[in-house]
């Protein structure tokens, strides 16, 4: 029975994609970020201290930023898992400083966005996924710039992560693809850097639930996915800086 349903809602999702799937400007915008981050490579600095030293790194938003859905996130956590991975090709950690919570929107991320240190080397931010039902994608687009303007303010040298997290298993999922534009798009505007885990996972829906725990929050295959495309970016990035 429950492959049934899967498959019926993998149809109904293919249907949803063909109605409202990426409009033409948003592809526009994914080949614009990507313009935008080989010019932004060259300037990289915080990330790029992992080939000598440790880095310093901040993590801002939701469930997904704190893992929930792993068996045990302080063990199998996306964020543990990248440093381990890291690290051993590195031989230097990053330290983080995740002050992400579940369940938040990012009005909660500007909120401990004021109290990043000015010697922070990175910020990961991971949200958007509770505010598809609570903002439109203007209004969290506006509220996106603004959090990565409070970033910049409070540490000036810090490189900017922006990640699309990962896909539900949802006959509503055609709603977060208004935020998902809305990252790329601002991360392209302030010269941040993208880190689409979206575009990782699976899209049929029978496929894509064998990564998650619960429909909305990834299991450890699901996390160990997002944290190898994050450690195939990073390492990119490092390499070309």
């Amino acid at each position: 029975m429950k492959k049934i349903i899967m498959y019926v809602l993998s149809a109904t999702l293919v249907f949803t994609t063909l109605s409202f799937g990426i409009p033409e400007t948003v592809q526009a915008a994914e080949r614009a970020v990507n313009t935008a981050t080989v010019a932004k490579v060259q300037t990289l600095k915080g990330i790029r201290k992992l080939k000598n030293d440790k880095v310093k790194a901040v993590i801002l938003g939701d469930s997904i930023a704190v893992s929930q859905g792993a068996s045990d996130p302080i063990k199998n956590g996306w964020n543990k898992d990248l440093r381990r991975s890291l690290y051993k090709t590195y031989s230097n950690n990053i330290v983080w400083d995740n002050k992400a919570l579940s369940g938040v929107l990012i009005d909660y991320c500007l909120t401990r966005a004021t109290e990043i240190e000015s010697s922070t080397d990175v910020v990961f931010i991971c949200v958007g996924r509770n505010d598809r039902n609570f903002y439109t994608p203007s209004q969290f687009s506006r509220k996106y710039t603004q959090l990565i303007r409070i970033i910049k303010g409070k540490a000036p040298k810090a490189d900017i992560f922006c990640i699309v997290e990962p896909p539900m298993v949802s006959l509503d999922e055609s709603s977060f693809m208004g935020i998902r534009t809305a990252i790329i798009n601002v991360s392209a505007k302030t010269g941040s850097n993208l880190i689409d885990v979206w575009s990782a996972f699976p899209k049929d829906l029978v496929d894509l639930d064998a990564f998650m725990k619960d429909g909305l929050h990834p299991n450890d295959k699901g996390y160990k996915l997002m944290s190898n495309y994050m450690y195939d970016r990073l390492v990119k990035v490092i390499k070309t800086t």
